[in-house]
């Protein structure tokens, strides 16, 4: 059987047939073995009726047949559509209708092995540009987007940013990412892919399971690990209470993804952990991440945007990133399931502000992340960064709103850590916003909420966390 998808794929796995691919508990299932797998999933899912250019919905936890299922809808030619696990029925019926699945994958129970290994005729038809991917965004500033990937982009560009980080066959990289998010994907499954790496499947990381946390970095001992800087601000704040090894987590590769890694964040793993974050920079309508940075990023960097990718800073509009990718994504998902496809002849508006130094970039916020107050910008994410320096409270975001006399300010939200009233760390943050701020600069108003609403990877909505306050 030769085809264009085939040959692709065949050439990864064919090279490292022996070698072990993934690490789950007790079990290695080899380079050999996977492909295997996913070509009989592949013929099971024929059998159900699945047909090359079909969307499949994909509502699944962390398992190992999430991946093969990856492998077997990209040899067959059709789209998975990951979701969170946890939506409700309602959304679920959204996401099928707007995507119009073919398919919906909410239970292991709907999967299993054909007999039959044999090439299924739909692996021949269509190329490498075909959709491979629709990924919902996170929705943290605004209405979630479907965008559209296809399968030579998101592939090429996982092995352009392994090269760029220094993967290498062989090394392990623990998946504790949820497998429905683009890192989750491209970072953890997709890079060690392309390098002939070990992958360590592992439940996704929450705050409830940070035990089982340590317990796999103990057992897997993984080269590379991506941590949230969420995820990282935790395990610094709760490591002491699991009398955790830190060893493991100090010789790993540690980093930095899915949003903004603060200076105070960063300066606080190192303090309390002993580990240099690594940051690193990505949009899924890129393709996924594109810049990496050293051990020794300075603050607000995102490191050395990689070869073949061009980033230009628009001064007229703030500063904001422009990125120009030969990995960027076919378009977003329309309303009635066509495909908006990007202008590739124009760089991509990130919404993102930044600037270089040489070759080095820096991110400071998204553009919905600065206001303009009087005229003046004022950069949320350093008023957070400067919350988090000062170790006041639990969790701490600045989120903008318009105003009549302004045009726009801010209102700043925290958690109070646990037996701290509310009142007397609301007090402490006005005394460091009136010492630290100009007049201008200062919020409207500091308020306090139980929790911050998220994305399942953590991300906080910020578009939510003011409804949260009322």
């Amino acid at each position: 059987m030769s085809s264009a998808r085939y040959d692709f794929f065949d050439a990864i796995f064919a090279a490292r047939r022996d070698q072990p691919l993934i690490l789950h508990g007790d079990q290695t299932i080899s380079y050999g073995q996977f492909f295997d797998r996913a070509l009989r999933l592949l013929n099971h899912l024929v059998m159900q009726g699945a047909r090359h250019g079909d969307r499949i919905v994909i509502g699944l936890e962390n398992r190992p047949e999430y991946l093969e299922l990856m492998l077997a809808l990209g040899l067959g030619g059709m789209t998975a559509c990951p979701v969170d696990p946890d939506i409700t029925v309602a959304q679920l019926n959204k996401t099928r209708q707007v995507v119009n699945a073919a398919l919906c994958i909410t239970s292991y129970d709907q999967l299993a092995y054909a007999l039959d290994n044999s090439v299924p005729d739909c692996v021949a038809q269509g190329d490498l540009n075909l959709p491979f991917l629709v990924v919902f965004s996170s929705g943290t500033t605004g209405a979630p987007k479907g965008i559209v990937q296809s399968l030579g982009n998101f592939f090429a560009a996982a092995r352009a940013f392994a090269s760029e980080v220094g993967q290498q066959p062989g090394q392990i990289t623990l998946h504790n990412w949820p497998m429905f998010y683009n890192a989750g994907l491209f970072n953890l499954f997709a890079c060690p892919l392309m390098t002939g790496g070990s992958i360590a499947v592992c439940p996704r990381f929450s705050a409830k399971s940070l035990g089982g946390f340590w317990d796999d970095l103990q057992r897997y001992q993984p080269d590379y690990l991506y941590l949230s800087p969420t995820m990282a601000a935790s395990l610094g704040k709760t490591y002491k209470f699991f009398k955790a090894d830190l060893a493991p987590l100090q010789r790993a590769s540690v980093i930095s993804t899915s949003s903004i890694l603060y200076p105070a964040i960063k300066d606080e793993v190192r303090q309390l952990l002993g580990v240099e974050i690594r940051p690193c920079f990505g949009i899924t309508e890129l393709g996924g991440s594109f810049t990496i940075g050293s051990r020794q990023a300075g603050p607000f960097s995102v490191g050395r945007v990689m070869p073949g990718v061009e980033a230009f800073i628009d001064q007229a509009a703030d500063g904001e990133l422009l990125v120009r990718s030969p990995y960027m994504a076919l378009g977003y998902l329309g309303a009635e399931g066509h495909i908006e496809l990007f202008d590739r002849d124009q760089p991509f508006r990130t919404g993102d502000l930044g600037h270089l130094a040489g070759d080095e970039l820096f991110v400071s916020g998204r553009r919905k992340d600065s206001i303009k107050k009087g005229g003046e910008l004022i950069s949320l994410s350093e008023i957070e960064d400067m919350v988090h320096g000062a170790d006041l409270c639990e969790e701490c975001y600045a989120v903008g709103k318009p105003d009549l006399f302004w045009g726009e300010t801010y209102d700043v939200f925290f958690v109070p850590r646990a037996g701290e009233h509310a009142e007397a760390v609301r007090d402490a943050l006005i005394r460091l916003f009136n010492t630290g701020l100009p007049q201008v600069q200062r919020p409207d108003q500091v308020h306090a909420v139980d929790s911050i609403p998220r994305t399942s990877s953590g991300k906080p909505i910020k578009r939510l966390i003011s409804y949260q306050a009322v």
